[in-house]
Order: structure tokens, then C-alpha cells, then sequence
């Protein structure tokens, strides 16, 4: 994300995963390295909103915020006709439903945990937001098209990503 705004200036980002733990996961884990991305990126800041359907105002402060600004979101949560997302709302002004906010915006979208949303629903449901374009991360790809970096578990211990492991043998 600060690469992409830095090098392009993009700034609508949405992270989409899979599930509410890893919805959770991500959450502490932007709250955990935001210093660490301040002092790569000169002191930049996120705004950060975790999409939750009974709060739909949010999407305005998506929409319009002209900062680098990423939405958390479970793909739960839009992909279903009947999901709030594409029901009017008296929390946001305007003709538009709560996703048309978002198509407005032309957000690159992350799919974190990318294998479980290989299934054309899933794949429907993204394209709703008309994504400028879509990102697919994860450890276990089953497809991996257009590959556009692999970090390995070796490249992610010489960069100090993960925390070093020892392993004590047991010995007679």
C-alpha cells in the first residue's frame, strides 16, 4: 500500500480475507506495524476502516478521504444481494447505495488468503466494486497468474520479516 501510494499515488485500498479471525488478524496487524511503515515512509500515515455493516457512514470518510485510506472487509459482507452494502441508507446523502461509494473510488483490492475466493461468486462479488486492480496474497496460491513477487520463508528471515525460531534437539 505505501509502495503503490508512493511510487503511483494511489490512495483506496480494501483488503479483503476470508473469514472474521482473519478480519481480526489484519486489524492488529496494521495497528502493530504502522510505526514500523512511519519510519520507511517519511513519517506517512493510514487511515484505516474496518468496514462493519451497521456503521455504512463510514463509507463517506472511504470515499472521500484523500489520504492513504484502506477498508477491511470479509468477503461475507458483500457477496450477497441481500447484504446491506446494496440496500439505501439514511447514513450516507445521496442517490447511491453504499457500494456505489466505493466503485467510485476505483479501489485496489487485496485478497488475503487469495485460494478462497476462487469460486465465481466470490469472483463476482470483488468485480462489484470495480477495482482498478486486484491483488492476490497468500502463503498457499492454487493459481498463481501474473506472479508479481514471492517472498520466501528463507527471504523473509534474511529481511528480518519473521521472528527467528530455535530448535532444541533431544539427545540421550
Amino acid at each position: 500500500l505505501y509502495e503503490l501510494n508512493k511510487r503511483y499515488g494511489f490512495t483506496k485500498f480494501i483488503i479483503v480475507v476470508p473469514s472474521v479471525a482473519i478480519y481480526q488478524g489484519v486489524i492488529k496487524s496494521i495497528q502493530t506495524m504502522r510505526n514500523h511503515f512511519r519510519q520507511l515512509y517519511d513519517n506517512q500515515d493510514i487511515t484505516v476502516i474496518p468496514y462493519d455493516s451497521s456503521k455504512l457512514g463510514e463509507l463517506n470518510n472511504f470515499a472521500n478521504n484523500t489520504d492513504l485510506t484502506l477498508m477491511i472487509m470479509t468477503i461475507d459482507a458483500f457477496n450477497k444481494a441481500n447484504n446491506n452494502i446494496y440496500k439505501h441508507t439514511e447514513k450516507l446523502q445521496g442517490e447511491w447505495k453504499p457500494y456505489q461509494y466505493i466503485q467510485a473510488t476505483r479501489p485496489i483490492i487485496i485478497l488475503d488468503e487469495a485460494q478462497n475466493f476462487e469460486s465465481n461468486k466470490a469472483k463476482e462479488a470483488v468485480r462489484t466494486f470495480k477495482p482498478l486492480f486486484v491483488l492476490r496474497y497468500s502463503a498457499t496460491h492454487k493459481e498463481t497468474p501474473n506472479l508479481v513477487y514471492r517472498l520466501t520463508p528463507i527471504n523473509a528471515f534474511k529481511n528480518n520479516l519473521v521472528k527467528q525460531i530455535e530448535v532444541i534437539g533431544v539427545s540421550e
